[in-house]
């Protein structure tokens, strides 16, 4: 596809969002996921995504076998970014499916797997969850106590997940858990797929700062989990972790990257100085390093450790645009008007350096495995 036919795609896309959007599927400033926390958005958000798969905008370039348009990587992230600057919703399905599982069921499913799951992931016919960080082990991953115990045609897990985004919507959950001996650490997990309806499974969500249930502290009891749901080879669910890991922080990064411009964009229009001038071009360029590594991705390419960089960078740039902008603003970001989304991004934005990775152990990670930096330095 030359430039020329891109930048008219472009303005088709434009022209589409502005006749199809329904007024609920308008977001503020810089918002992320507001909508996947909210009952009175959730039906609709469902509904608009089907919308957009029906169009052609969402899966632009999946496979067409499982139940994607093939086509031109570029196309996906002209409809990203149109989205975000008219400030409207996109994709719109809650959960983990499209930037989490799916690359995970694609590089490492079977095809049964894929043909099973992923068509229905871009209808959100299903949503997904993601089991991994536990009370103990947020950060050391490789050190979860989960269990799932080998029982020929099945396995049995029983353990405790916390911080499993939109569980209270899933119907599927991602779950990362340990075959082997503890002493194995990374060597012993494996990759699950769980259906959330499963007999011995609980949960309870988790309310916070603003307000919302996002999150959700699952206990899982005797859950019996079929053979046919390990996503890979049982004893390597670390690499299949490290791929999902991978694409959460590039996704998240993503969504970061893009509602970063957007909101330093706003921010100069109500506040042009030297500082948000700064912060929107820096914000700019993180921008741009994630298209470029999103387009890898979506070629076929396997996300490295690299993708945490996008997450650090954008993740850190949000937090200083609503510092920035409640500071310059002042009072009346407090006072409902105008201004006033501005104090909500600002309490949001306090979890982005911590979701996903915290900011230090993402800089550790780089470190260690791009930079080649020895441990403990």
């Amino acid at each position: 596809m030359s430039e020329s036919e891109l930048e008219r795609f472009r303005d088709y896309v434009k022209d589409w969002f502005i006749k199809n959007a329904p007024p609920e599927m308008r977001i503020r400033r810089g918002g992320i996921g507001w909508y996947y926390e909210d009952p009175r958005f959730i039906d609709a958000a469902i509904r608009w995504h089907r919308t957009l798969y029906n169009a052609g905008l969402v899966g632009i370039s999946w496979p067409k076998e499982y139940g994607g348009y093939g086509d031109d990587v570029r196309k996906e992230l002209v409809v990203r970014d149109v989205a975000l600057s008219l400030g409207i919703v996109y994709p719109g399905c809650p959960g983990i499916g499209l930037s989490v599982a799916g690359p995970a069921i694609l590089f490492h499913g079977n095809e049964g797997q894929k043909r099973r799951y992923l068509r229905r992931m871009l209808t959100c016919e299903d949503v997904w969850a993601q089991g991994f960080s536990e009370p103990c082990c947020g950060s050391d991953l490789a050190a979860i106590t989960t269990k799932a115990e080998d029982r020929g045609d099945y396995f049995v897990l029983n353990g405790r997940k916390v911080w499993s985004s939109d569980f209270h919507l899933a119907n599927y959950y991602l779950v990362l858990a340990r075959t082997g001996s503890p002493e194995e650490r990374h060597k012993g997990l494996t990759m699950f797929i769980v259906d959330t309806r499963s007999e011995g499974i609980t949960y309870r969500p988790i309310k916070q700062i603003n307000g919302r249930p996002g999150f959700s502290e699952v206990f899982l009891d005797n859950v019996k989990v079929p053979k046919e749901n390990v996503v890979g080879k049982v004893g390597d669910g670390w690499r299949v972790a490290m791929t999902t890991l991978n694409f959460e922080r590039l996704n998240i990064g993503g969504a970061f990257a893009y509602a970063a411009a957007s909101a330093a964009r706003h921010l100069v229009e109500v506040r042009r100085d030297a500082d948000t001038l700064a912060l929107l071009e820096e914000s700019l360029a993180i921008k741009e390093l994630y298209d470029r590594m999103l387009m890898l991705a979506l070629r076929g390419e396997i996300v490295g450790p690299e993708a945490a960089s996008i997450k650090l960078l954008a993740s850190e740039i949000l937090d200083k645009i609503y510092i920035a902008a409640v500071s310059k603003l002042g009072p009346e970001t407090l006072v409902e008007g105008d201004l006033f989304e501005w104090s909500f991004g600002y309490i949001d934005s306090k979890g982005y350096t911590i979701l996903s990775g915290t900011s230090e152990i993402l800089r550790n990670l780089l470190g260690e495995l791009v930079l080649g930096l020895p441990k403990g330095v």
